[in-house]
């Protein structure tokens, strides 16, 4: 079984007006708001950070904090709020002059290409695709500011 994964940046005031019941992608702006299909925020984004710092993956996982925003029970969907140290990576990856986007994606279908495949149902990992996939989360990262944070929307 696989689930649906739906990456959104807002403020208390904005999580409060939704209902988190129901997709973000149905309720915010597209400029808020990606599906990221097979991008779990613990496995597979935490692979992403391992790659872009400097820190062990048991080291991430370890300081992963998982705030739970909305408990929609044993089928979901839950919400949860992803942490600082991911969004820093990701925003200060994307101002490093030396990093290649290429390289890092490439890096990360390596370390999480099991579970990626996995989650996509193919079994493949298709480069391109985690390239978009970047590109999708250094957006929202980019919106990330003051009291916005980033969250993930999970449906099973």
């Amino acid at each position: 079984m696989s689930a649906d994964y739906e990456y959104f940046v807002a403020s208390p005031d904005r999580i409060a007006a939704l209902d988190l019941g129901k997709s973000p992608v149905s309720q915010l702006p597209a400029e808020e708001v990606a599906e990221l299909p097979g991008i779990d925020p613990t496995v597979v984004l935490l692979g992403l950070v391992e790659v872009l710092s400097t820190r062990e993956y048991d080291e991430l996982l370890a300081n992963a904090t998982a705030e739970l925003v909305h408990d929609g029970g044993d089928a979901g969907p839950w919400v949860t709020a992803i942490d600082e140290f991911v969004v820093a990576a990701i925003q200060g990856a994307d101002g490093d002059p030396e990093l290649e986007w290429e390289d890092a994606v490439a890096q990360w279908s390596v370390l999480v290409g099991d579970e990626l495949g996995d989650a996509i149902g193919n079994g493949d990992v298709d480069e391109d695709a985690l390239l978009e996939t970047t590109d999708e989360l250094r957006r929202l990262c980019g919106h990330v500011d003051g009291d916005r944070r980033l969250y993930c929307w999970t449906q099973l």
